[in-house]
């Protein structure tokens, strides 16, 4: 009797792959594509609260702590009292974080075209076109 495919070990297994891909490129910068992908939302976002930011990266409190603590400790992503409610802390990338974020950008696309090159855009539109799905069943 074959053995029922499980979709979450499957996508797991692609993350853990895709993660090493990325880690290998960024390697040089001392980051990982977790903290990449900080510096990378903050770059959009400007500053922004750690509950926006959550919600963008789709990931839980003690997780984006975790992956914001090297970040701020190196001085990449500051937290700064919002002017307009001093409950809220607003984290935003620093200058140098700034320019880390532009050099890592770098290392970052070079691994986009390793991807694309071994998956193919008609692959990686399906499986964007799927992750977006995916992440739709979250609502």
């Amino acid at each position: 009797m074959p053995i029922q495919p499980c979709y979450n070990l499957a996508m797991r297994q692609a993350d853990r792959v895709l993660t090493g891909v990325y880690n290998a490129y960024l390697n040089e910068m001392d980051l990982k594509i977790t903290q990449f992908s900080v510096l990378r939302a903050l770059r959009f976002l400007k500053a922004c609260s750690q509950k926006e930011l959550e919600k963008v990266l789709l990931l839980e409190q003690a997780t984006l702590t975790r992956n914001l603590q090297p970040l701020l400790r190196d001085g990449w992503v500051k937290r700064e009292p919002s002017t307009q409610d001093g409950r809220v802390w607003l984290i935003s990338l620093t200058d140098e974080g700034y320019a880390l974020f532009k050099q890592a950008e770098k290392r970052w696309q070079a691994a986009q075209k390793k991807i694309e090159s071994v998956l193919g855009e008609a692959t990686l539109a399906q499986l964007m076109e799927t992750s977006e799905k995916i992440v739709k069943m979250r609502e």
